[in-house]
């Protein structure tokens, strides 16, 4: 590092010149948002806490009374799930998860495909049911 001869006899230049060549506080924690951002952490990491302050609040079984949730509920939930996993929505997934107080294994889709009478094939199975159920009523829709 080359040194200043000037800067290191004046004691108020030297924190000046500090001051210009460090980051501040805020800029070091703009500059780790927005790599976070741009990587895709960030989104995660919001994700997580959100499901993790879901669990805490789920989490009081001695005033709780554990809610049954109608089958119906847990099917659209399992469709929505399947739908944001192909899309690649797994942190909404996982708050869903959470808020719905549903079990983290997924319903295998054969399950789903069975319970909306589906004969899943080649075609059919690349992509999320919740499509061809949207299909179905917009084919009704045009007869």
């Amino acid at each position: 590092s080359l040194s200043n001869p000037y800067l290191e006899t004046q004691p108020s230049m030297q924190c000046h010149a500090k001051r210009m060549t460090e980051p501040t506080e805020q800029q070091l924690v703009e500059a780790v948002r927005e790599s976070l951002r741009q990587d895709g952490r960030l989104g995660r990491f919001k994700a997580e806490i959100r499901s993790a302050v879901m669990s805490i609040l789920n989490k009081n079984p001695s005033e709780r009374i554990p809610v049954q949730i109608p089958e119906e509920t847990k099917l659209i939930n399992e469709l929505i799930r399947e739908y944001m996993v192909w899309n690649g929505y797994l942190y909404s997934e996982q708050v869903l998860v959470a808020e719905s107080a549903q079990h983290s294994e997924r319903l295998p889709r054969e399950n789903l495909a069975t319970k909306l009478n589906v004969m899943d094939d080649e075609r059919t199975v690349k992509i999320p049911l919740l499509y061809y159920v949207l299909a179905a009523f917009q084919n009704n829709d045009d007869e």
